[in-house]
């Protein structure tokens, strides 16, 4: 089945994505329970992932602080003082050096996107 994700709230100081977010949810939910045939559909035929708050302790941390202009940089980190923006795995290197070596076949079952053939 078709699935997407959302994730706002990375830097818990940005609140806007995650104001969206939210407000998604409470449509998507009051409009499925008003029998909204379109938004009926797509809650049946879709798997949908949202995250609001990637980082809620960031979140806090900036809601204590107040407006941006106190510490505009307040909240950007986790509780572990972790900017998780700049902490994604590189798991690039390990498939590339898969693919390199000839451990990755070249048709696998993807449900996402097509693989090119070159």
């Amino acid at each position: 089945e078709p699935e997407f994700r959302y994730v706002a709230g990375m830097h818990g100081n940005e609140v806007l994505g995650r104001e969206l977010l939210l407000n998604l949810m409470e449509f998507l939910c009051r409009e499925f329970r008003r029998g909204n045939p379109r938004v009926v559909q797509l809650l049946t035929d879709t798997r949908i992932h949202l995250l609001p708050s990637m980082n809620p302790d960031g979140y806090e941390t900036a809601y204590k602080l107040g407006s941006e202009l106190a510490g505009w940089a307040m909240g950007r980190w986790t509780y572990e003082g972790i900017d998780l923006n700049h902490n994604f795995a590189d798991l690039n290197t390990a498939l590339w050096d898969a693919e390199d070596n000839e451990l990755v076949p070249h048709e696998f079952p993807n449900h996402y996107i097509p693989i090119p053939e070159y």
